[in-house]
């Protein structure tokens, strides 16, 4: 359903684009058509300026066509606006007033309008209106037999009235498609579709320009690296479904309990993130000094001490930390993150639910603890 959903929406995304695309290839083709029909009639009654005027219009709509026939054609709609309003006052200055002539200043109009974005038509479209009631009622010749020129004039306000006001929801709809749309690819590029947390790619391309920000700044910098224990045991036990649920849960307290905001620009950053399956990161940064560090460390272990509130008891749902402070202990985020893992997985070994800090100054350790020293255990 969501993969449908997606197509869609990235169908719809383009969707102004290619409806002015598509109306402007159907007015040229409809235009062309009847400019040849009407270059033919006027060659045939002797009249060759006409007749030479329009096949230089059908020549230039060819033209605009063939160039404009993908979608990221530019000007197109502009050049069939041009030549239809130039045709649309060659028959309002010389044609004959007649039912077969005024006529054509109808869809003639609304052509200009759809083909248009809605800014542009308007302009174009009330411009020709005020240019076509000038002409007509200062003259006072235009008649279409027992149409007077001020009916005329004003079913042609209002024909050019309904069509902006279609035009104008119409845009306004596809620009709330098109913010749904950026918001669907946003999500879907940078965060996490289970947990609603930054993805790992999202948090390590912003990761690296905080590091670099935070380099030479006087307070903390920490990475800290979580895992679930027994998560594999929750899913043996009860299923997938259930683990995914408590992935959701405990993503929703870390996102609800540790500031995941900028103090500086007060918007939301990525520095909560989902890295892989029950594995999670987080990089504090304006950390004041150490004791605050560890409340923040404290905090985080008493946050699940509370069972999983589902249709299922599992139980507690424990976390073992990992820290690795920047730069003291690495330099860079791809070597802050491994000390980080190495220092999560030394307080797994040391018995679970608790935190140890990395360090690379102390001398030869057991091998499982990969060089790992806990300066730092909490136990709840």
């Amino acid at each position: 359903m969501g993969n449908f959903v997606g197509r869609h929406l990235e169908e719809m995304a383009d969707l102004r684009s290619s409806r002015k695309h598509k109306v402007v290839q159907i007015c040229s083709i409809v235009s062309i058509a009847i400019l040849l029909v009407y270059s033919t009639v006027h060659f045939l009654n002797g009249s060759l300026l006409f007749a030479v005027f329009n096949l230089g219009c059908t020549v230039i709509l060819l033209l605009n066509l063939w160039f404009g026939r993908h979608q990221q054609a530019r000007f197109n709609d502009l050049i069939l606006s041009g030549v239809l309003l130039l045709q649309a006052f060659i028959l309002l200055l010389y044609g004959e007033h007649g039912p077969g002539t005024l006529v054509w200043l109808y869809p003639i109009l609304a052509a200009v309008i759809f083909a248009n974005e809605f800014k542009v038509g308007s302009i174009l479209s009330t411009s020709f209106c005020l240019l076509v009631a000038v002409i007509t009622l200062s003259g006072g010749a235009i008649t279409l037999e027992s149409l007077s020129a001020d009916r005329f004039v004003i079913s042609l306000f209002a024909l050019c009235l309904l069509c902006n006001t279609s035009s104008y929801f119409y845009d306004k709809a596809v620009a709330y498609i098109q913010s749904l749309y950026r918001e669907g690819i946003e999500d879907l590029a940078y965060f996490d579709q289970l947990t609603g947390l930054a993805n790992r790619w999202s948090f390590e391309n912003w990761a690296i320009e905080k590091l670099e920000e935070e380099r030479h700044s006087n307070t903390l910098t920490a990475m800290i690296f979580l895992d679930i224990d027994d998560f594999k045991a929750i899913n043996d036990c009860y299923g997938h479904d259930v683990g995914d649920r408590v992935l959701q849960h405990f993503s929703r307290r870390l996102k609800n309990n540790i500031r995941n905001k900028d103090r500086k620009t007060d918007k939301h950053d990525y520095s909560i993130a989902r890295f892989a399956g029950d594995e999670f990161v987080l990089l504090l940064y304006g950390v004041k000094s150490r004791s605050d560090l560890e409340g923040i460390l404290n905090r985080i272990l008493h946050l699940f001490e509370d069972c999983y509130q589902g249709k299922e008891e599992i139980g507690k749902v424990n976390v073992s930390l990992g820290v690795a402070l920047f730069p003291e202990d690495a330099d860079t985020l791809a070597e802050l993150t491994r000390c980080a893992d190495k220092a999560m997985y030394s307080a797994k070994h040391s018995g679970k639910n608790q935190f140890h800090y990395y360090r690379k100054d102390r001398g030869e350790l057991p091998k499982k603890q990969d060089n790992v020293t806990p300066i730092t255990q909490k136990r709840v």
